[in-house]
Parts: C-alpha cells; structure tokens; sequence
C-alpha cells in the first residue's frame, strides 16, 4: 500500500509530533512517501534536527518537497537532504497524489 503524507506544519506547530508519531507506525510496514509544502518545507533541510528524525524514519521511503515553497523560504534544492525529490508545481503533487497514492494524511 503506498501512503503519503502531506507535511504544510514546521516541526515547532501542533500537530507535527503526530506526524511523526503516524510515520514511525507506518515504518516498514507499507511504502511511505512524504510530500513538505507550505512551511513543512523546513524539514528537507540539511542539518535540522526534525529533518534528520524524519530522514531516519524513512529509510526506503520517498521525501518530496514543493520546489515553489523551497525558493519562497531562501532555500535551495542543493541545501535539501540527498534523495530529496523536488515538485516542480502543485499540478504534478496533485498528479502524484491522486495517481500513485492509496492513502493519504496531512499535517
């Protein structure tokens, strides 16, 4: 089953430990692929330290993140965590989601 998540919090809103706590029961049980938009963006950052709980939860799975909302933060692509699949516009999340996904939350 392929489960995404849609992350629009940053690591210090309500909400964003349960993000963390769902994906952590998800781990290795079903294809997990997280998309940041909006805020959520922060967490692809190289060197933050949620990035880095949930690049380690992930393992195998996909982190996506808003290309858009990257450059509207002062972040590069080259600054986000190798593996980093960068969404060039919300036209090809939309498609991701509804084509690819069986199950999909959002923070």
């Amino acid at each position: 089953m392929q489960i995404g998540f849609i992350v629009t919090k940053t690591p210090t809103e309500e909400g964003f430990q349960t993000f963390l706590e769902f994906l952590k029961f998800y781990q290795g049980k079903e294809d997990i692929h997280v998309y940041l938009v909006g805020s959520g963006v922060f967490c692809a950052k190289q060197g933050h330290q949620q990035s880095h709980k949930i690049h380690m939860i992930l393992e195998n799975g996909v982190l996506y993140a808003m290309e858009e909302d990257l450059i509207a933060r002062g972040i590069s692509p080259e600054q986000t965590f190798s593996g980093t699949k960068i969404i060039s516009g919300y036209p090809e999340l939309v498609h991701e989601i509804m084509e690819k996904m069986d199950q999909v939350m959002s923070f």
